[in-house]
């Protein structure tokens, strides 16, 4: 399993990295530190299973990256994204764009549970 980090913040990445790698064995957790540098790597053809998306960063932020991503082939697009927002989302963008859930920080073990269901 790959799991993709997008937040431009450093230390949560760090954090929840550990978190990640320490609680779902033998995944593969990769920091994105904007929107852009996400979808850059998804542009390579390399698959990203699930994807924690910060709402606000700089260069691209998670709605941008949400309207950029829901265009992709298919074949390129992350199975789940769990978008990290202090607001709400407006159902009918969560449901065109394909969110799979909007979370609160930080990244808790119920978080962890919830996004390695099927």
């Amino acid at each position: 399993m790959r799991i993709a980090l997008i937040d431009d913040d450093v230390t949560t990445n760090f954090i929840n990295k550990r978190k990640l790698t320490k609680e779902i064995k033998g995944c593969e957790v990769i920091p994105f530190f904007n929107g852009k540098e996400a979808l850059d790597y998804l542009n390579t053809g390399k698959k990203i299973n699930i994807a924690l998306l910060d709402m606000n960063m700089p260069i691209m932020n998670g709605l941008e990256f949400i309207k950029a991503h829901s265009v992709l082939p298919e074949e390129k697009k992350i199975d789940k994204i769990f978008l990290f927002a202090e607001q709400g989302v407006d159902e009918d963008f969560f449901i065109k764009h394909g969110l799979y859930q909007v979370l609160k920080k930080p990244l808790t073990m119920e978080i962890i549970e919830l996004i390695t269901r099927d």
